[in-house]
């Protein structure tokens, strides 16, 4: 018998229709596996940091405090919610021109002058003492940012950064804590983290560019006198590039405990709409391919110097994710753009990375708590409503901390030469270095309570992902914790303020997996126990 004439076709044609498209349903899931390493990497909670400057667009003045620099006590209890590690203040690029004796003393006597940088003004009513003190109201460890800059009518000096620390942590019987005693604080401040210099290869704000090897050399200096006054401080030196990072590790290494980086996701709206979105959305995998080349260097020089037990790591000084505004034939940039549900996928990319990196990420300063691209946004003197990016960082903070875990995906990706990521920042020099990237997202903790939280991140701008979580032996899934919306760029606002709001959901495990699906742009935050 002719076996092609006893062939039914239209049979086979169905059958393959349907054995195909079982195929692609298939295909269509994303796995995720979670590893235990025997030995674990901490997770430092200092990721989760912010940043204060004063910008111009009400951050500081109109924002934390009023223009008269009391603070704002409504935002005290939503500040302290989020359990904020650690605060970098006073910048930034403005930090090239702040003068830190004209924030101390009697508030009438301060000056109030224009800033060259953000072209708005400083009264200096939220000075030093004002900003210690609120951090210790809202919970948080402070970080001072020294002014190091090259301008010479504006440029600080060492001997200055100096007095600045004996006057924050001296003993009042010294001459700056006699002083700071004076103004109505006896006790030292303890502050532990400084900062020297910002950004200093570039021209930004009062201050020109500098070569790696002119940075060097003044970091050198100064850092050397703080550690012989105060060794017990910890001290961040200005990064960037692997060029410049290896220049200032060199001539460095033994003084310096961070080194800092600055990145900027970057989205373009037009009549409240992201435009080609998934160069936004995966554009923390490329910071990611940089803090992966920094970390294989900080390795090698911590090996180098001898400190593996002490080891110099990375601070993400400064990030979020800029939006740029259509008027017209140009995109102009903007920080009174609401916070939208794609800005929840791109933060929450930017703290998986963070997490992922967590061997060499020992700190991260998002810009900015309050009002601008913050987590919170004020309504008159009195009232103040949360963004969607509020919820994410308060879960994370509670939840993606403890131990790290290996998190693999599998499933549908982009691939990465078609993503071109908008980001602005030290990662030029980094690239993909695979052919493409899921579209689910993940990291994964061991927490101090002994369970594992899986962070799932849907980067697709159109499409929701079905995501099974293979669950390790001795765990069982308990619940799900979600943020999404049916549109990417919906928001909260004053009018509407629970647009965007978590929601909690038990699940139950099948076969050993937790299976839940996950909108475009949603962040879902699966909760394993372990089995009694």
């Amino acid at each position: 018998m002719n076996i092609i004439k006893a062939f039914n076709y239209p049979t086979f044609c169905l059958a393959s229709i349907l054995l195909i498209a079982g195929f692609q349903a298939q295909a269509q899931v994303t796995t995720v596996h979670i590893d235990i390493p025997p030995t674990p990497v901490q997770v430092d909670p200092m990721i989760y940091g912010q940043m204060l400057e004063n910008v111009n667009d009400s951050m500081i003045y109109g924002g934390v405090v009023d223009l008269a620099g009391d603070v704002r006590d409504h935002l005290i209890p939503p500040l302290r919610d989020l359990d904020i590690p650690v605060m970098r203040w006073p910048g930034g690029t403005v930090v090239h021109e702040y003068r830190w004796r004209d924030g101390i003393g009697p508030k009438p006597l301060r000056p109030t002058v224009t800033t060259h940088s953000w072209k708005g003004v400083e009264n200096y009513q939220f000075g030093t003492d004002e900003f210690l003190q609120w951090c210790k109201r809202i919970g948080t460890e402070p970080y001072i940012n020294f002014n190091m800059g090259n301008d010479p009518a504006y440029a600080g000096s060492l001997w200055e950064a100096l007095e600045w620390i004996e006057y924050v942590n001296g003993d009042p019987s010294t001459k700056m804590g006699k002083l700071r005693a004076h103004h109505g604080h006896a006790a030292p401040y303890h502050v532990k983290y400084w900062c020297i210099g910002n950004e200093n290869y570039g021209p930004w704000g009062r201050h020109t560019k500098e070569a790696d090897t002119t940075y060097a050399k003044k970091l050198a200096v100064w850092a050397a006198a703080i550690k012989e006054r105060y060794p017990e401080l910890q001290l961040l030196g200005v990064g960037q590039t692997l060029r410049w990072n290896q220049t200032v590790l060199e001539a460095n290494g033994h003084l310096i405990d961070f080194l800092t980086q600055h990145y900027y996701v970057t989205s373009r709206v037009k009549d409240g709409e992201i435009q080609n979105p998934v160069s936004t959305l995966f554009a923390p995998a490329k910071m990611e391919a940089h803090l992966v080349q920094l970390g294989a260097q900080l390795e090698t020089m911590n090996k180098q110097l001898g400190r593996t037990d002490h080891p110099i790591r990375l601070s993400v000084d400064e990030w979020n994710n800029r939006h740029s505004i259509n008027q017209g034939e140009h995109f102009v940039f903007s920080r009174h753009s609401p916070r939208r549900l794609f800005d929840v996928a791109v933060v929450s990319g930017m703290l998986n990375a963070f997490i992922r990196q967590s061997a060499h990420v020992g700190m991260a300063n998002y810009i900015f708590p309050v009002n601008a691209h913050g987590l919170l946004r004020t309504v008159g003197n009195t009232d103040a409503y949360q963004t969607p990016i509020y919820h994410v960082f308060k879960q994370f903070r509670a939840q993606m901390i403890g131990n790290r875990l290996h998190a693999s995906v599998r499933g549908p990706s982009m691939a990465t030469d078609a993503i071109k990521p908008t980001i602005d920042g030290d990662s030029g020099e980094a690239g993909f270095v695979v052919e493409s990237l899921p579209y689910v997202d993940a990291a994964a903790v061991q927490n101090e309570d002994g369970n594992i939280y899986v962070s799932l991140v849907n980067r697709s701008p159109d499409a929701k992902h079905e995501v099974e979580v293979a669950i390790p032996a001795g765990y069982t899934g308990e619940s799900v914790w979600t943020l999404g919306h049916p549109d990417i760029n919906a928001k909260n606002s004053e009018e509407n303020r629970t647009e965007i709001l978590p929601v909690v959901q038990p699940v139950k495990s099948k076969r050993g997996k937790v299976t839940v699906e996950i909108p475009a742009c949603g962040l879902y935050i699966v909760k394993l126990v372990t089995v009694r």
